[in-house]
């Protein structure tokens, strides 16, 4: 599951769009709170995400994973092991960004905790992360999918409610609870039709993009596409 799982993000049609979408989010969100200079991507690995958000912000990043920590570091990047090492440090910040992450904390209460005295009064914290209610897991109930889904490292895979409960109870007011479709229909047609990602790349001139645009809005409306976003504000 870990080798089929491996690199899966990497099969989205063009790659760069999450980079260029969650760069976009951030830099409207600066419009809105002209206060915001300072991030900390939270599990940033080699740290892409830290890499495309300095042109616009002071960037800091948290990775426990050592060579990724390390990879980072060469590119000149500045990398905290772990959130515990940023409050020792005594930095503070605007806003945390967790792309990708909370569905790998067993015990996600702590962290967030921790992120809450990392960052200033009324900053933000933003949260992408894949939705329980995807529409291959409660629409199309693939079991294909819900297996590659539901593997030992994401012990827990949230919906719009759970994420919002779970923020609240940790001190945060909600600004933003939306959702975003990463992969295309040609992806869910392949994994309904072959059990396997990739879809949207071995299909891609299947559909028109119309077709596409329209079922994504449509996941997204009724809660069903694949990722969440959650945008949310230090309340103390």
């Amino acid at each position: 599951m870990h080798d089929w799982a491996s690199g899966y993000g990497g099969t989205l049609p063009f790659p760069e769009m999450d980079t260029l979408r969650r760069v976009d989010a951030m830099k409207d969100y600066q419009k809105k709170h002209e206060s915001l200079k300072s991030i900390l991507d939270f599990g940033c690995g080699d740290g892409g995400m830290v890499e495309a958000l300095s042109n616009y912000f002071e960037m800091i990043g948290v990775e426990p994973d050592l060579q990724a920590k390390e990879n980072a570091t060469e590119k000149g990047i500045k990398i905290y092991e772990s959130a515990e090492k940023v409050i020792e440090a005594g930095i503070t910040v605007d806003a945390v960004t967790l792309f990708h992450v909370v569905e790998h904390f067993y015990d996600p209460t702590p962290e967030l905790q921790r992120i809450y005295k990392i960052l200033k009064p009324q900053g933000l914290i933003i949260i992408e992360t894949p939705n329980s209610n995807d529409a291959l897991l409660t629409k199309y109930k693939n079991t294909a999918f819900q297996n590659f889904t539901y593997w030992s490292h994401h012990p827990m895979v949230h919906s719009h409610q759970s994420l919002a409960a779970l923020v609240e109870r940790n001190g945060f007011t909600i600004l933003e609870n939306q959702g975003v479709q990463r992969y295309d229909l040609n992806n869910h047609l392949y994994w309904l039709s072959h059990g396997q990602p990739g879809g949207q790349e071995i299909w891609k001139n299947s559909l028109l993009s119309g077709v596409l645009s329209s079922y994504a809005e449509s996941l997204v409306q009724n809660q069903i596409c694949d990722t969440l976003w959650l945008v949310a504000q230090k309340t103390g």
